[in-house]
């Protein structure tokens, strides 16, 4: 299948997907959300298929959500739940519920969705360098795709809300010690460091990997969906408000938002 967003294929038992819009950070608009639901669920139904790399063409790992396309497209509450929900299906809990094991490897920025996609995975490899941080707060936004839950199981409370509510994004080694990516490398020793990790998985049952993934989610995650709902709502709520449409356009005139609390 010809992708328009991504680039999809697959190595031996390795499937590997890369965001490829690198001229806007590979921020995600509708069709990259769609392309890559359906690769996922390509790699799902492959037997061949043991793993899944997913990583990101240019410098970027992936910026979040194409603020100016937010813009253009979600324009009152009612569409952006809507989108909210179609993208927590086609991406955020793909990975997370994939019976295979999802790798991600973060070469680069990795903010707000990418930062969400980092928390959904089972593994990820970060460069030493990149940066890796929830951005929401920043332009006025909810996360809606479960960092505020995902969050404080791996950092903790308390860190998980200086993460969020200041937006300060921290490097790959500064993740690695949080425990927010499994190990930061070189950036040139990334593609070494993920082949490495998936050939230690590769040769696994897939039975055992698929059920013993399902058991960790779930004594996790629970009482996931529930949360998840209650950020939805909060978006909603958050996107009928002033504030956020000051986000979105400061974002778009590149300067500073002035937030009034309307």
């Amino acid at each position: 299948m010809a992708y328009e967003t991504i680039l999809y294929e697959t190595t031996g038992a390795v499937a590997r997907l890369t965001l490829n819009r690198p001229q806007v950070m590979n921020a995600l608009d509708r069709t990259m959300f769609t392309e890559i639901g359906l690769a996922l669920d390509g790699a799902e139904r492959d037997d061949a298929v043991r793993a899944v790399v997913v990583t990101g063409a240019g410098r970027a790992f992936c910026a979040g959500v194409d603020l100016r396309w937010a813009q253009a497209e979600l324009r009152d509450a009612r569409a952006q739940e809507e989108f909210i929900r179609f993208a927590n299906s086609m991406l955020l809990d793909k990975i997370e519920g994939l019976a295979k094991p999802v790798i991600l490897a973060v070469n680069g920025v990795a903010l707000a969705g990418g930062f969400e996609m980092v928390l959904a995975a089972d593994f990820a490899l970060a460069a030493e360098d990149a940066l890796i941080g929830d951005q929401h707060m920043r332009y006025g936004l909810i996360g809606a795709g479960g960092a505020p839950y995902r969050l404080p199981l791996v950092v903790g409370l308390r860190k998980a809300k200086e993460l969020i509510l200041t937006g300060r994004p921290v490097t790959g080694r500064e993740a690695e010690r949080l425990g927010l990516v499994n190990r930061a490398v070189p950036l040139g020793e990334l593609p070494a460091a993920v082949d490495a990790l998936c050939a230690e998985l590769v040769d696994k049952s897939p039975v055992t990997m698929r059920l013993s993934k399902r058991l960790l989610n779930r004594a996790a995650m629970v009482d996931l969906e529930a949360r998840l709902e209650m950020a939805i709502m909060a978006a909603a709520v958050n996107g009928a408000s002033e504030d956020y449409r000051e986000g979105l356009r400061a974002f778009a005139e590149k300067r500073k938002p002035v937030y009034t609390g309307r």
